[in-house]
């Protein structure tokens, strides 16, 4: 309800502390987890094959949990090296390939014999469609087996891949296209940036039409 009603306040351009007035709802700071790179290649490497996809999925791509279980051949255009797709409301991506990723996604992309299955759902046990708790005991497994005991899980890579981008361009747009958000106030809070710093990026909405993002390394 609380999350709701924020929804509300922004959508109607309510100003910043405007729910300080209702009862036992607080102003909310974004989630600052996020994963380090060696952490990040430790557990890759300890991840089979459907985890190991949807990792780089996530960090590489910034996809949300439901685009990546539900990524088909369709929405990977090798010819241009980018994915596209839709995912929630009026979300879109449209995003480069990293050269690891492409090399991933086209080695298995090879085992799918329907184009209309996701593409994880091959490494699942029985072919059997892929849930959020499925991918997330696995990210565990692989964590334990590496050594890892960061609180982080597979939605805060998408938030790791997006702050490297920013770090690497500055580029609070690129940011926008790489998470496929509307509304660009939605990358600022993925980057816990202030509004002073987000009016200093100069921050317009772009449609994914528009610019192409450079790839994260």
């Amino acid at each position: 309800m609380h999350s709701l009603l924020r929804s509300a306040l922004r959508a109607i351009g309510a100003p910043e502390g405007a729910n300080s007035g209702f009862p036992g709802l607080k102003s909310v700071r974004p989630r600052e987890t996020v994963a380090p790179d060696h952490e990040f290649e430790a557990v890759l490497r300890c991840a089979g094959p459907m985890l190991e996809l949807a990792m780089l999925l996530a960090r590489e791509a910034g996809l949300r949990h439901k685009a990546i279980r539900e990524l088909r051949l369709v929405n990977c255009n090798f010819e241009l090296g980018l994915l596209i797709g839709r995912t929630k409301s009026w979300s879109t991506y449209n995003v480069p390939m990293t050269r690891r990723l492409k090399a991933k996604l086209m080695w298995a992309c090879q085992g799918v014999r329907d184009p209309a299955m996701p593409i994880l759902q091959q490494f699942n046990r029985g072919q059997r469609p892929v849930c959020g708790t499925n991918l997330g005991n696995k990210l565990l497994d692989a964590k334990k087996a590496a050594g890892v005991t960061g609180g982080w899980g597979l939605h805060d890579l998408r938030r790791s891949g997006a702050r490297a981008l920013f770090s690497k361009t500055g580029d609070i747009k690129k940011v926008q296209r790489f998470l496929g958000h509307v509304n660009p106030q939605h990358s600022w809070w993925y980057l816990g940036l202030q509004a002073t710093e987000l009016d200093q990026a100069d921050v317009e909405a772009c449609s994914p039409e528009q610019e192409q993002v450079k790839g994260v390394a």
